[in-house]
C-alpha cells in the first residue's frame, strides 16, 4: 500500500536487442511452405534439406529524413557553384571522364573565372585600383603595378653588374624588375635557391663583397691627339667589327661601308650614327675596355629621339646594332628590348618587310644583276630586315615575352638574302640564322601563351631544331671545314641551338616541379625529357670548354651561354641530394660537368668584363649543395614522402603558373642583393 521509491534506483543499460531474423527459412520461403522456425525446421528435414536450412537476418529500412535530403542538396549545389566559378564555359557533363591534366589544361586556357555581377557592382569598367593585368607575377615575384628599372645612362659612371633579366649577377638595384616568364633564367636560380636555402645565403654574402666596376675614363680627352693615330684606332675597330661580328649579323654592305668612310663626305646623322656603333663594337672585339665608352657617347648624339623622325636605312642599322648588341654588352637588356622593338617598327615604316615589287626594264639590267658580285640596295635591305628579325629573337629567347606580331607570312613576303657567290658565308650565315629564328620565334610565342607546353610538343619542337642543325651547311657545323672569318658566328650559332633546346628540356622539368609526383609515377616521356635535358647540358659545357677562342665578343656569349648550361647540373645535384636515395651516376655527371665549367671560366677571366659574375655565382651554389650533400645542412623536405623534386611549397603556385618570386625576393636577403649603384 505504500510505495517503493527504492523502484526508481538506476539499473545497469540492458543488453543491445538481438538483431530479429525472419520466420520463416530461406528454403520454406523458396518452397512458399509453412516453415516452424526448428532448426532445422521439420520442411527442410522431410524435404532432407537440412544443410540448406538457413534464416535470414532483416534488413533494417532507413527513411532518409527532410533534413538529411536538404543537407546532401546544399551540399551538392555548392560544388556545382564551384565548378560553374572553375569551368565558367563547361558543363558538368563534358567534364566526365577527363583526367586531372586534361582538367588543369582548361583552367590555364580559361585561368580567369567570372564573378557574377553582383560582386563587381554591376560596373563595366574595372576599378582603377584593380588592374586588370592577365599575369599579375612575372618571374621575378613583381606585380604588374610595381614593375619598374632603371638602365639609363643617368646612373653612376659604372659598368652594371647585373640585371633583372639576364640574372648574371644577383646584386641589383631592387628597382629593376621586369615582366618574365618560366624561360627565363631567374625560374631555374630560384627553383635551385628552394631546393637548397643555404647557396642562396652563400650568394647573398658573395654579393655583399662584389664590388662596383668604375668605367675608367681616358686621361687624354676624346677625340684630341695626334689625327693620325685616331684614325689608325678607328680603322682598327672597323676591321675587328668586319672579321668577327659583322659574320654574325651581315646586314651592312662593307665595300660600301668602307668606301664612304673612307672618302669622310657623308656628315648626315644616320651615317655617323651607324659608323660610331661599328667602331663601339668593334672596339670590344679588338679587346678595349674603355675604348667603346666614348665612341657610344657619340653614337649617342646621333640617335636620340629625333632620329626616328628621319627615317633611313643606316639609322636603322644603327639601332639594331644598338639594341641587338651593346645594350645587351652593358647589362641594359630591358632598353634594348625597347630600343629593338622601335627598330622594328622603324623597319616595317621602310618597307622592309615587303619585297620589293620593282619590275626588270630590260634583259641588260637583268644580266648585270644576275653577273653582278657585289650586294645591291635591294640586297642590303633584306639583309637588314632579316637582321633586325634574328637579333630580336636571339634577345628574347630567355624573356617568356609575346613575340609581339616579329614575323607574320600573312603581311610580310620579304624573301631570304641571296647568294651574290658560290663562297658568300654571309648569306649562308643569315639564311641558317634566319631558319633557326623561325623556329625559335614558334617557340617563344607557344610559351608566351597561358596553357604550359606540353611534353609532345616540346619533343616535337625538339626535333625540329635537332633536323635543322643535321641539314646545316659543313662550314657552320665543322671546325676543320669553316673560314676563320665564320668561327665566331658558328659557335654563335652552335651556343644559341643548344640553348634553346636547354630552355625547352628544363621548362618542363620546372612545370613538374609544381606538381605533387613522386619519381616512380613519371612517365617515360617525362624521364626521357630529364635525361636528354642533362646530356644538352653537358653537350653544352663541352663544347664552349673545347671550341672558345680568346675574343671579348666570343667570351661574352660563351660564358653567358655557359652560365645558363650550369644550372642544370646544379638542378640536379640539388634534386638528387634532397632525396633519401639520390642517383650516385647523376651526382657524378653533374659534378664533372660543373668541374669543367669552373675551368673554363677560369681560362676565360682574362678577355671576361669585369663585371660578370657568372663564375661567381655558380660557384656559390655548387659549395653550397656539395656541403649539403656532406651532411652540412638539410633541404627543405629530406622525408620520405617527398615528391620527384624533393619539395614541393603551396608558395609555389599563382593561378596556372609558379611564383618564382617567392624564393629570391623576400624580405631577408634583399639587403643583400639589392644593394645601391
Amino acid at each position: 500500500m505504500f510505495h517503493n521509491f527504492n523502484s526508481h534506483k538506476k539499473t545497469s543499460p540492458s543488453p543491445p536487442a538481438p538483431a530479429r531474423l525472419n520466420k520463416s527459412c530461406s528454403e520454406c520461403t523458396r518452397r512458399k511452405v509453412k516453415c516452424d522456425g526448428g532448426h532445422p525446421c521439420s520442411s527442410c528435414t522431410y524435404y532432407k534439406v537440412s544443410h540448406l536450412c538457413s534464416y535470414r537476418q532483416r534488413n533494417k529500412r532507413n527513411a532518409v529524413s527532410r533534413s538529411t535530403l536538404e543537407e546532401v542538396s546544399d551540399r551538392l549545389r555548392s560544388r556545382n557553384d564551384i565548378l560553374e566559378q572553375l569551368f565558367p564555359d563547361k558543363a558538368v557533363d563534358e567534364l566526365i571522364g577527363k583526367s586531372r591534366d586534361e582538367l588543369l589544361d582548361i583552367l590555364r586556357v580559361n585561368p580567369s573565372p567570372k564573378l557574377p555581377t553582383g560582386e563587381t557592382g554591376g560596373r563595366s569598367s574595372p576599378d582603377p585600383e584593380v588592374v586588370d593585368d592577365s599575369a599579375q607575377v612575372s618571374e621575378n615575384g613583381e606585380t604588374a603595378a610595381d614593375r619598374q628599372w632603371d638602365e639609363s645612362s643617368h646612373q653612376p659612371p659604372v659598368l652594371q653588374a647585373g640585371d633583372d633579366i639576364n640574372a648574371i649577377n644577383l646584386a641589383t638595384d631592387h628597382h629593376r624588375r621586369s615582366y618574365l616568364g618560366v624561360t627565363s633564367i631567374s625560374a631555374i636560380l630560384r627553383a635551385v635557391f628552394r631546393l637548397c636555402p643555404s647557396a642562396k645565403c652563400r650568394v647573398a654574402e658573395q654579393a655583399k663583397r662584389w664590388p662596383e666596376t668604375p668605367i675608367q675614363p681616358q686621361p687624354a680627352p676624346f677625340l684630341s691627339g695626334d689625327l693620325g693615330t685616331h684614325l689608325l684606332k678607328e680603322q682598327r675597330c672597323i676591321d675587328f667589327y668586319f672579321e668577327h661580328v659583322h659574320p654574325i649579323i651581315p646586314m651592312l654592305d662593307e665595300e660600301d661601308f668602307r668606301a664612304s668612310y673612307s672618302l669622310g663626305h657623308r656628315k648626315d646623322p644616320g651615317w655617323l650614327g651607324l659608323l660610331n656603333m661599328v667602331i663601339t663594337i668593334g672596339s670590344i672585339a679588338s679587346g678595349s675596355d674603355t675604348l667603346h665608352e666614348q665612341y657610344y657617347e657619340q653614337a649617342r648624339t646621333f640617335l636620340d629621339l629625333d632620329s626616328f623622325g628621319a627615317g633611313n636605312l643606316e639609322s636603322l642599322q644603327a639601332l639594331c646594332l644598338l639594341g641587338g648588341l651593346y645594350l645587351h654588352y652593358r647589362n641594359a637588356p630591358n632598353m634594348a628590348y625597347a630600343v629593338l622593338g622601335a627598330a622594328h617598327r622603324v623597319a616595317i615604316a621602310l618597307g622592309l618587310h615587303r619585297e620589293s615589287r620593282r619590275r626588270i626594264t630590260s634583259i641588260a639590267e637583268a644580266e648585270a644583276n644576275a653577273k653582278s658580285t657585289v650586294v645591291s640596295r635591294l640586297e642590303t635591305r633584306r639583309r637588314t630586315w632579316w637582321s633586325v628579325f634574328c637579333l630580336d629573337t636571339w634577345a628574347s629567347m630567355t624573356l617568356g615575352r609575346p613575340t609581339c606580331g616579329r614575323w607574320e607570312p600573312s603581311t610580310m613576303d620579304t624573301n631570304s638574302p641571296n647568294l651574290v657567290a658560290e663562297d658568300d658565308y654571309m648569306a649562308i650565315s643569315l639564311s641558317a640564322s634566319i631558319k633557326f629564328c623561325l623556329i625559335c620565334n614558334r617557340i617563344q610565342h607557344r610559351f608566351a601563351q597561358f596553357n604550359r607546353l606540353t611534353i609532345s610538343e616540346a619533343v616535337a619542337f625538339d626535333q625540329e631544331l635537332q633536323a635543322w642543325y643535321t641539314t646545316l651547311p659543313s662550314v657552320l657545323r665543322s671546325p676543320t671545314n669553316s673560314p676563320s672569318r665564320l668561327t665566331i658566328a658558328r659557335e654563335f650559332m652552335r651556343n644559341r641551338y643548344l640553348n634553346i633546346r636547354l630552355i625547352l628540356m628544363r621548362s618542363l622539368i620546372l612545370y613538374l616541379a609544381q606538381s605533387r609526383i613522386q619519381k616512380a609515377q613519371l612517365s617515360t616521356e617525362e624521364l626521357h625529357i630529364i635525361v636528354t635535358c642533362r646530356a644538352v647540358a653537358s653537350e653544352t659545357i663541352d663544347a664552349i670548354a673545347l671550341y672558345w677562342t680568346p675574343n671579348r665578343i666570343h667570351v661574352w656569349n660563351s660564358a653567358w651561354y655557359l652560365f645558363q648550361a650550369c644550372m642544370v647540373p646544379l638542378l640536379s645535384i640539388a634534386i638528387e641530394t634532397s632525396r633519401s636515395d639520390p642517383n650516385a651516376e647523376s651526382l657524378i655527371s653533374a659534378r664533372a660537368s660543373l668541374v669543367k665549367a669552373l675551368e673554363t671560366f677560369s681560362e676565360m677571366k682574362p678577355w671576361m668584363r669585369a663585371s660578370d659574375r657568372g663564375p661567381d655565382i655558380v660557384a656559390a651554389i655548387f659549395e653550397a649543395i656539395t656541403g649539403e650533400a656532406e651532411g652540412v645542412g638539410r633541404t627543405p623536405s629530406q622525408d620520405g614522402d617527398s615528391n620527384f623534386f624533393g619539395w614541393y611549397d603551396e608558395q609555389l603556385t599563382f593561378g596556372t603558373e609558379l611564383d618564382w618570386g617567392s624564393f629570391l625576393m623576400d624580405e631577408d636577403v634583399q639587403g643583400a642583393f639589392f644593394t645601391t649603384q
